[in-house]
């Protein structure tokens, strides 16, 4: 397994903070702090999903459900994942309580 070391160093060039990836002692990629966190957050999402679906299908094979059953229901679940991933917000959204009272905003 290769040696995967991260740290965070400010470049002497432009005193900008990035975050350094070495594998094996070799630099692989210098991050700026966006890209950073988007890595981040891709690999954390990436595990969280694959951490759902090994549970789903264990769950299927502890309960001898059928062969094939818990990756039908995986893909399914895949599919759900993605179309919430799609889902982009429509801006606000009213309350659905229509009688609320109007709330006593200062005027100008």
């Amino acid at each position: 397994m290769p040696n995967i070391d991260i740290n965070g160093i400010v470049a002497a060039r432009n005193k900008e903070p990035y975050v350094q990836l070495r594998i094996d002692d070799k630099v692989v990629a210098q991050l700026s702090m966006s890209e950073a966190r988007k890595i981040a957050s891709d690999l954390y999402l990436a595990a969280s999903r694959v951490e759902a679906d090994a549970m789903l299908l264990r769950f299927f094979d502890m309960r001898e459900f059928p062969q094939g059953a818990g990756a039908a229901l995986m893909m399914d679940f895949r599919d759900y994942r993605l179309g919430l991933d799609l889902d982009t917000p429509q801006g606000y959204v009213e309350s659905p309580d229509d009688n609320a009272p109007e709330p006593d905003l200062p005027r100008e």
